[in-house]
């Protein structure tokens, strides 16, 4: 095991311009944060990071579950977070990373990929660029990666009949042409991520709403902060309320509540 090692190797190779891509699991990327920053950001060097079983990855347990790498990178200036909502997105995000001259880093499950055409054309995505996947008002779904299809399959709850839901790819950089859009016709807005929720993304979205003059409740959702036990990856997303049916109740409920007191 020689994460540090990988990564500044890496960025050895990015400095005789080659573009590296480092597959690594999430929770291992831990080992490398300090080469992270010191040996590809401060540097500015182009490198493709891909991270591997990010979110819960069942019976591998703690050790493994890959739920720290959106805070763990979060903070740090220069760098892209990207999650795919399916193997084709994946494909192109990864076009996208070695063809960018960024450093850029992307995050996805241990399951199994549904949806993935390997004779399509690969794409360009732009950075920092969001999805509709459906556009109403009232309620937007910002969903990140493995959560982008959990949401998809609740939208024909009566309550989610008019919501928007947005495919949210880039963690950072924030799409904030599409944040400003949601502030018009929008009274609530949820977050999803299979990732710590202090530091991830729904941070990012929330302290970007604090600084606008938005009268929008925003809700996030993610792991709450105690580590995740031992057990099949569809009871843990049940044990951490972010399968179909966790998310549908902490929809409900928190609408329910806020209407009751407001």
């Amino acid at each position: 095991i020689a994460e540090p090692h990988a990564i500044s190797y890496a960025s050895g190779l990015a400095t005789e311009n080659i573009v590296p891509v480092v597959p690594i699991y999430s929770t291992f990327m831990q080992r490398a944060y300090d080469h992270i920053m010191h040996d590809i950001l401060l540097q500015g060097l182009p490198i493709v990071l891909c991270m591997d079983r990010a979110g819960l990855v069942g019976p591998d347990g703690p050790t493994h579950h890959g739920v720290f790498d959106i805070s763990m990178l979060n903070s740090l200036p220069d760098i892209v977070i990207t999650a795919p909502k399916d193997g084709n997105e994946l494909r192109d995000l990864l076009y996208t990373g070695i063809t960018s001259a960024r450093s850029f880093s992307i995050r996805y499950p241990k399951e199994s990929c549904e949806i993935y055409n390997a004779s399509e054309e690969v794409s360009l995505i732009n950075i920092g660029e969001w999805e509709y996947l459906s556009k109403g008002s009232g309620i937007a779904i910002l969903a990140v990666g493995s959560m982008v299809k959990k949401c998809q399959e609740i939208l024909d709850n009566e309550i989610l009949s008019n919501a928007t839901l947005v495919n949210a790819r880039f963690i950072k950089p924030l799409d904030l042409k599409m944040l400003e859009e949601i502030k018009q016709n929008h009274k609530y807005v949820f977050t999803f991520e299979e990732g710590s929720e202090i530091g991830g993304f729904g941070s990012n979205v929330l302290s970007y709403y604090s600084k606008s003059s938005s009268n929008m409740k925003i809700f996030t959702k993610g792991i709450t902060d105690k580590f995740i036990q031992h057990g099949t990856r569809s009871e843990l997303l049940e044990i951490a309320g972010l399968d179909e049916g966790g998310i549908l109740k902490f929809i409900e409920d928190n609408i329910n509540k806020y209407e009751k007191e407001n």
